[in-house]
């Protein structure tokens, strides 16, 4: 969550300069819209850039992984089990983070004056590079004089695992005080999130199951404008399930993968509404 937490801060610099500086001006003048936030119903649409991450949960021991105990010694060739089998864990992240695109539609429903239903159907597309690293200096030893050889030596294996999701997000929103042509609110809801994408390459290293599972909390600020309401919206999607796969099939993934235990999605997304 390192990360997460650095891309916060800099996406609420971002939001409140963005959202702060065109709506400043207008504090001192008449409410635009007055009587927007009084609708029933109203549509709107949205575009928004996202990030987007992975939770990881390692098995100390790759024989702790049920399919590899279950599948016996025959599951790995003895060379791969001096490697792998106890001598040696894996550990996975994802490095670099990469920029994605969002863009979706809006069904705002007034519920009663602080507190709209929201209902904001869309797509999202994005990838995350997942590194794989090894430490192998303890195998790297010399018989002539019984030091290590290559101290530290590390390899490095990328994997990219592409996303199309088809977003249903819904929840709802508590609207604060308005200010002039401001009001802050927060957010939260649920979100389930389909993948679309084949991941033909990617399935060569991990299995990935398609559906996602989310909570999600966010904040903003509207600004109201003489004939539209702008919005600038920080938000975190928390995935809740699980999304390894991990089948015995003719194309297993190679041995290091089956160090994970779980794999849950995060996505960080900054917003911009138009309604």
């Amino acid at each position: 969550m390192g990360k997460g937490m650095k891309l916060l801060g800099v996406v609420v610099v971002l939001l409140l300069v963005g959202a702060g500086n065109p709506a400043s001006a207008q504090l001192t003048k008449d409410e635009n819209l007055s009587r927007f936030d009084d609708r029933p119903l109203h549509f709107g649409f949205y575009l928004g850039l996202n990030t987007m991450d992975y939770r990881f949960a390692h098995y100390n021991d790759l024989t702790q992984n049920p399919v590899v105990s279950a599948q016996g010694s025959s599951f790995m060739a003895d060379a791969d089990k001096k490697f792998y089998n106890g001598v040696h864990s894996y550990r996975v992240e994802s490095y670099p983070l990469k920029p994605g695109f969002t863009v979706g539609g809006v069904i705002n429903l007034r519920m009663n004056k602080g507190v709209d239903f929201r209902f904001t159907p869309g797509m999202s597309l994005g990838s995350r590079q997942l590194l794989f690293t090894d430490n192998i200096s303890q195998y790297m030893k010399s018989t002539t004089n019984g030091g290590i050889l290559y101290p530290g030596l590390t390899y490095e294996r990328y994997t990219t695992t592409p996303s199309a999701y088809i977003d249903i997000p819904f929840g709802f929103r508590y609207k604060g005080f308005r200010s002039g042509n401001l009001r802050p609110y927060i957010y939260g809801g649920a979100a389930y999130r389909r993948d679309l994408e084949s991941k033909r390459i990617s399935e060569s290293v991990l299995h990935l199951n398609r559906n996602g599972y989310y909570v999600e909390v966010a904040f903003g600020i509207d600004t109201y404008f003489p004939y539209f309401r702008f919005t600038g919206e920080f938000k975190y999607s928390c995935g809740l399930n699980n999304l390894l796969n991990f089948d015995v099939s003719a194309t297993n993934p190679p041995y290091y993968s089956y160090v994970l235990k779980s794999l849950k999605s995060n996505i960080f997304t900054l917003i911009f509404y138009f309604e």
